[in-house]
């Protein structure tokens, strides 16, 4: 038993016909020895193990497992290790990054993509969290197991909160080994009272996910094991003091990379560059002429919509261009929010959800006639990004058009009255009846950022009143809960990253507009929730697919959802500055490396002239099309959810990710540098050295080795000033340095 929590461990041959299980060989850890045996049939496997205390942490120890064929062979099989957990609990919370949450132990909505609750007994104001068929713990009785691919999580590792005995237990474990990707899976016993953790290798699933499916049959394969054949299983395991759910995101955020060790960056086009890129292609193919507004998507399914309010582009995408964009870009943002207030909004002060072909239509997927029905996600993104415009056109001292302010005071007020009746502002509404139709979730979570911007530009105490009872509401039932849920309109209720990533910025927003240190603290414990389906390392794509040729990196792709199990560039739809306030606050590198990590990656999925990105979905990798300029698509597959063809792929596409790759240039600075300290990080695709510091001054190297001209800002304090205040639109005024493509820079910082 390991520190009192009842872990045991056992190893396992296993023999597939297919994917089915046939036949199998155990043997139990024996702490006295370091070398055990399995028979199966005519086949010997040596099993030799030594664990290992990890000298820089008392809690961790190192576990390398090697199985080896002495005798005989072993055609479709794979080894494995387990953990057993004797003193298991359905009480106990399982994390499977960006994978599950509470072993997604939530009510089951059996539906066909793309999915909306409509059921009487499934809708309602209270209802429980309420997901689709995937990957999970079993909340009923009856068989319960999580088999999943390290490519289906952002990181290979399982994590639980012991709630009986305060214990964390966190595994972390690598992408594969030698005969290719590794499994991890989670079982329960019966009657919940013992549960396994085990990473097997090759990975063999019962079944596999499609989406919404979590019933597909298996493709996966053993392996062909022959006499003097070895594999090696390496693991880490931690166990730790643990009071609470967010105490294991804490060590989580702590250890993820401690098997990966931080990541190289590749330098591959400046953000400026792609801003450059990016704006030419939004007003080549992303302004709708007959309506005279930005469209977010230029696909004609009604689905999508031409325009979509906030979530994936509408009233966003116009941010950044009002701020850096041309003369053409302003004047078109300009139209598109006009558009927004005379189209979109409805008597209530609410927004309808979809613009399409000339029609409002509303966010039921299967009803989109019904235009009343409305995700209010989509609604909140509106009230943060609006106040955020308006801000900014006053630090510009450019006019604000008639009828925004009192626009956007008309949408506040709708999210007051729905408060002020319900205590909670749900995830679906009536937008005429003012009526929440789908409740329980924190899909609007960024509604409390919007209404203490509000509150504080139009000197509204009572947005800000509300926005701090909306922040302390979504924090004791979702963040402190380790669960936020159904930001995407199409996944019911499933954990997502995008109501995690929203209450981010709520809570930083609450932070600055409040001087109340609490909110800072919810701050860092969802920030380290975000960080979970943040992609930790980079991913070993197979050498034929596009983004091994390419040399695409994962680290810093941003997981969508337990439903839709792919990572994409950026967060959906922000730009992650909200790390880089979080990090001044609190001296605390972690958010910084993070918000690198996450930028960084960014732009490398963008197709460009020089280097067109080539669409190889699927089966297609001998084909010739390939994306337009400035278009990014969002997905970072390294799941095999849409089939292993897709692992490593270019699926094509426009997004979102176009807007938060905007933000990113606008919102975040390209280098900061700290002249007491002399700390330096670089975010940009450029590299920052200091090659003379002294009292008086500092001198810093700023080089660029891409083909591209970097034209960033640079943010320079010294570390007694970290606690001021940013506030919106802050990178406005700081200081722009531009570097010609394959040259340096030196900066000289008066202290």
């Amino acid at each position: 038993m390991i520190n009192g929590i009842g872990c045991t461990f056992d190893f396992k041959l296993t023999q597939y016909d297919g994917a089915n299980p046939i036949r199998s060989a155990t043997c139990a850890w024996d702490e006295s020895n370091d070398e055990q045996q399995l028979m199966l049939d005519d086949s010997l496997l040596n099993v030799v193990y030594s664990w290992n205390r990890v000298k820089s942490n008392e809690d961790a120890i190192d576990c390398e497992v090697t199985f080896k064929v002495v005798q005989g062979s072993v055609n479709e099989a794979s080894v494995s290790v387990g953990l057993m957990l004797d003193r298991w609990s359905q009480d106990n919370y399982l994390l499977m990054p960006a994978a599950a949450y509470n072993g997604n132990r939530f009510r089951v909505s059996e539906q066909e993509y793309p999915p909306m609750l409509e059921l009487e007994d499934e809708i309602g104001v209270n209802i429980p969290t309420t997901i689709t068929d995937v990957p999970r713990l079993n909340l009923n009785e009856g068989p319960s197991k999580i088999e999943l691919r390290t490519g289906d999580l952002a990181t290979p590792a399982v994590g639980c909160f012991l709630r009986q005995q305060k214990k964390g237990l966190l595994l972390l474990t690598h992408q594969g080994t030698a005969v290719g990707d590794s499994g991890l899976t989670v079982e329960e016993s019966g009657d919940r009272s013992e549960a396994s953790i085990s990473i097997s290798a090759p990975a063999v699933r019962s079944s596999k996910y499609s989406m919404c499916n979590t019933e597909e049959p298996s493709d996966d394969r053993g392996y062909d094991f022959h006499e003097l054949d070895e594999v090696t299983i390496k693991f880490r395991l931690y166990v730790f003091d643990c009071p609470d759910i967010p105490s294991l995101f804490d060590y989580f955020s702590k250890i993820r990379k401690d098997l990966t060790g931080p990541t190289e960056l590749r330098h591959e086009i400046p953000f400026s560059a792609s801003w450059d890129i990016l704006e030419e292609k939004y007003n080549r193919d992303n302004w709708q002429r007959d309506y005279e507004f930005y469209r977010s998507s230029t696909s004609p399914d009604p689905t999508f919509g031409e325009w979509q309010t906030g979530w994936v582009g509408g009233a966003i995408n116009t941010y950044p261009m009002l701020a850096i964009g041309d003369g053409l870009s302003k004047e078109r943002s300009v139209k598109t929010l006009n558009f927004l207030f005379d189209t979109i909004q409805a008597p209530s002060g609410f927004f309808y959800g979809i613009y399409c072909k000339g029609n409002r239509l509303g966010d039921a997927f299967r009803r989109h006639e019904e235009n009343s029905i409305v995700l209010l996600r989509k609604n909140a993104d509106v009230l943060y990004f609006m106040t955020k415009q308006l801000m900014l056109l006053d630090k510009l001292g450019e006019p604000i058009p008639a009828g925004w302010k009192d626009g956007l005071i008309r949408a506040c007020d709708a999210f007051v009255r729905l408060w002020n009746k319900y205590g909670q502002f749900g995830q679906f509404v009536d937008l005429d009846k003012e009526e929440i139709i789908i409740g329980g979730s924190a899909s609007a979570g960024i509604a409390p950022a919007g209404l203490a911007l509000a509150g504080q530009y139009f000197n509204r105490p009572d947005y800000v009143d509300i926005a701090k009872l909306a922040g302390q509401y979504y924090y004791e039932h979702f963040v402190k809960q380790g669960v936020t849920t159904g930001a995407p309109g199409e996944i019911c209720q499933c954990p997502d990253s995008e109501s995690a990533f929203a209450l981010l910025e709520s809570y930083v927003v609450l932070y600055e507009a409040t001087g109340d240190r609490k909110w800072l603290g919810m701050a860092e414990e969802t920030a380290k929730l975000c960080a979970t389906w943040v992609v930790s390392y980079d991913y070993e794509y197979g050498e034929e697919t596009e983004f091994r040729k390419l040399d695409l990196r994962s680290t810093g792709a941003v997981w969508a959802s337990v439903q839709n199990k792919h990572a994409a560039p950026g967060i959906c739809t922000f730009s992650g500055a909200t790390l880089f306030k979080l990090y001044r606050a609190t001296a605390d590198d972690f958010y910084l490396d993070l918000l690198r990590d996450i930028a960084h990656n960014l732009p490398q999925y963008m197709s460009r002239e020089d280097r067109p990105l080539r669409i190889s979905w699927g089966g297609n990798r001998n084909g010739t099309a390939y994306s337009p300029p400035g278009w990014m698509g969002e997905r970072v597959n390294l799941s095999d959810w849409e089939g292993k063809e897709t692992i490593g792929e270019v699926a094509g596409g426009s997004c979102w990710c176009e807007v938060s790759c905007m933000l990113t240039y606008f919102e975040v600075p390209g280098v900061y540098i700290q002249s007491d300290t002399g700390y330096i990080c670089a975010i940009d695709h450029v590299e920052a050295e200091v090659v003379d510091n002294n009292p008086a001054t500092m001198t810093v190297k700023l080089m660029n080795r891409t083909n591209f001209t970097a034209k960033f800002k640079v943010f320079v304090e010294n570390t007694s000033e970290m606690t001021k205040v940013l506030g919106e639109n802050a990178l406005l005024d700081h200081r722009t340095i531009l570097i010609e493509p394959a040259s340096d820079y030196t900066l000289t910082i008066t202290k």
